[in-house]
């Protein structure tokens, strides 16, 4: 089990950006948030969660999110949206710790893409 703690992830720049905890809620998901920003608005954020088959159930899941304001281009303390990155891996609680770790690899490197970079930064669907 890790710990909570702050995670510092790099930007498009790459400037890193440190997101320190905030809370574990009572449904066990973990908050994290940039406290660098400016207003509270302002805080980017991330989120993650560990969801352990239930009695007689056949998955785990692990939840993770990315959380970005969206801030009014004239009043810029005016938040009017979030762009928001939903993560999950749902595994079969038969599911080794090999698979799981071709699973990581493999959403990495999706993430990583020329597709998924051309469908986010462009909005371009593949043809």
């Amino acid at each position: 089990m890790t710990a909570l703690a702050a995670i510092t992830l790099g930007d498009r720049t790459p400037t890193n950006v440190v997101f320190n905890p905030s809370a574990i809620d009572p449904q066990g998901v973990a908050k994290f948030f940039e406290t660098a920003a400016a207003s509270i608005d302002e805080r980017r954020g991330l989120t993650l969660s560990v969801k352990l088959p239930k009695v007689g159930g056949q998955v785990a899941r692990v939840t993770a999110k990315v959380v970005i304001p969206v801030m009014d281009s004239v009043n810029t303390t005016l938040k009017v949206g979030e762009s928001i990155c939903n993560m999950e891996f749902v595994f079969s609680k038969r599911a080794t710790l090999n698979q799981r770790k071709d699973m990581l690899a493999f959403a990495k490197n999706y993430l990583a893409n020329a597709a998924i970079t051309a469908a986010v930064e462009n909005l371009e669907a593949v043809y």
